[in-house]
């Protein structure tokens, strides 16, 4: 929560700089590039997501859609973001699988 500013209030979670990452890093530990600065996670744009929806209900933590990459040398793809594991994910937590929850219908 201290590297991505807005991902418990905001619907997108914010890059972190890369004198953020530093703080906790060290850059010379790192493969090229020395600092990540591409997204991990990209949802299609007609998938509506919002961080804030997610984390503030308290059901879902970080690592069910991130992985542990608190863990990892290298942050990665860990879990499947596909409409099957979300509506999976819905089903075991009581959230709602309609459609209009997660698309913008009409589009």
């Amino acid at each position: 929560m201290a590297c991505h500013t807005g991902a418990e209030k905001a619907e997108r979670a914010a890059f972190p700089q890369a004198a953020q990452c530093t703080v906790c890093h060290n850059a010379a530990d790192w493969k090229a590039p020395a600092i990540p600065s591409q997204r991990v996670y990209q949802q299609r744009d007609f998938v509506v997501f919002s961080h804030a929806r997610h984390v503030t209900t308290g059901k879902v933590a970080c690592v069910a859609c991130h992985g542990e990459v608190t863990k990892a040398d290298a942050v990665t793809a860990e879990v499947e973001h596909t409409m099957k594991s979300c509506m999976a994910c819905h089903k075991e937590r009581g959230a709602s699988n309609a459609c209009n929850v997660c698309h913008e219908l009409g589009q």
